[in-house]
């Protein structure tokens, strides 16, 4: 039928009303399934935020691990006398073993300087470290006419005294060659490797410079008259003393000084009188002066000041962790010899007799070792025989290893000798 033949319905307002209705559900219906099509189940959501979490706490954990290693070595790197890396390498180097006996390249043997676990041989050809269960640290050759060992806590130098270069060690290899422009009288190294050097001038008497553990030039002090024959750097490494003397008709003037790194003028000043200091060494808070007739302690803060007189001269002076050791002996007669102990604060604490041919002598944990020709001997501080035992023939030097252990140096070996016979 065609649409114009059709029968018009009048629809009443309520079935539009209804029909408006079915239309606006629709709607909504399709708006909120496109609304909704983004959003995860709370199951998801839960799974998300915990993972979330975790990152989160792991991401504060690296980074507060992060910030308390560094914060560690900031503190290690102030508080250690050189770098962290530098004390790691030396503390690491003495672990393993080696064995004994130990070939020794040179033609004759110069120093030996025990230091801890390890110590130290001079040859005339070179340097060499070894750890006390035998171990092989260090083996450099020097290349020195006269040359001069030197040790602290940390490093070591070998200079070449009347000659123009320093090395510098620590227990990983050589760190440093220092050349000078002038022939050196003496050096020596701090702890926390500051370097101080007196050389001869065309200019002054001598000229001490002194440089930091980074080998950069820190200090520069001009003697006009005097000759610097000893220098040394304090722990801290913020102070230096100079032992100088000059000659006139025949006579010699000999002092110390105590300068800081701020200036030229001395903070204190020791007058030796005629007698010439053969040895600066650190000692406790303080330094120690040694002449041939005489032991002076001086604080390094306050410069009081503690004297040690006795007859006959000062031969032989060794250091250890409880103090030093000197050996007072007459140049006529070398077997009739005084040990005196020394503490930390420059006191004297022990005195006694040993009626030997004395060829080396060492000073660890409150006991006295020598050797003589023949025989070790393991004395108590009070000079008690505490062990004897055979030495290695042809002996020069030696180093304490162990409590009734030492190794003995030769020209061509070093032999570890354990004296068995005794009581402790």
């Amino acid at each position: 039928m065609p649409d114009y033949k059709r029968k018009k319905v009048k629809r009443s307002s309520s079935d539009k009303r209804e029909r408006h209705r079915l239309d606006n559900e629709i709607i909504m219906s399709s708006k909120k399934m496109t609304k909704n099509k983004g959003i995860v189940p709370e199951d998801d959501i839960k799974v998300i935020r915990g993972a979330k979490y975790k990152r989160s706490v792991k991401n504060k954990f690296i980074f507060s691990f992060i910030a308390i290693i560094a914060i560690i070595y900031l503190v290690l790197h102030l508080i250690l006398p050189v770098s962290v890396y530098e004390n790691f390498l030396n503390l690491t180097s003495v672990m393993g073993h080696g064995k004994y006996p130990i070939n020794i390249s040179g033609s004759s043997v110069i120093d030996c300087v025990s230091n801890g676990q390890y110590y130290y041989v001079l040859t005339d050809t070179s340097i060499c470290a070894y750890s006390n269960n035998g171990k092989i640290i260090l083996n450099d050759m020097h290349g020195f006419s006269n040359p001069i060992i030197s040790v602290s806590d940390t490093r070591a130098i070998v200079y070449d005294q009347g000659g123009k270069a320093i090395c510098v060690y620590n227990l990983g290899g050589r760190l440093h060659k220092l050349e000078t422009e002038q022939e050196i009288i003496t050096a020596s190294i701090s702890r926390n490797g500051v370097l101080a050097v007196s050389t001869h001038s065309d200019s002054f008497a001598s000229v001490v410079n002194v440089y930091d553990k980074n080998f950069k030039q820190i200090f520069i002090w001009n003697s006009a008259k005097d000759i610097v024959n000893n220098v040394l750097v304090n722990p801290s490494g913020n102070k230096l003393a100079v032992s100088c003397f000059s000659a006139s008709a025949g006579q010699y003037t000999s002092k110390m000084l105590i300068l800081n790194f701020e200036s030229a003028d001395p903070l204190h000043t020791i007058d030796l009188g005629n007698s010439i200091a053969l040895s600066l060494t650190n000692t406790g808070n303080g330094v120690s002066i040694i002449t041939s007739e005489n032991y002076k302690f001086v604080h390094w803060t306050k410069f009081t000041t503690n004297d040690i007189n006795l007859s006959g001269q000062i031969n032989i002076v060794r250091k250890s962790n409880s103090g030093l050791l000197l050996v007072f002996n007459r140049a006529n007669d070398r077997s009739d010899n005084t040990v005196v102990l020394v503490s930390k604060k420059g006191i004297k604490t022990g005195e006694f007799s040993v009626n030997d041919l004395i060829t080396d002598i060492q000073y660890s944990k409150g006991r006295v070792y020598y050797i003589t020709d023949t025989l070790i001997n393991i004395l108590d501080g009070d000079g008690n025989v505490l062990r004897t035992g055979d030495c290695e023939y042809g002996a020069k030097k030696f180093a304490v290893i162990s409590s009734n252990s030492t190794a003995v140096v030769t020209d061509t070996e070093i032999v570890k000798t354990n004296i068995e016979k005794g009581e402790d």
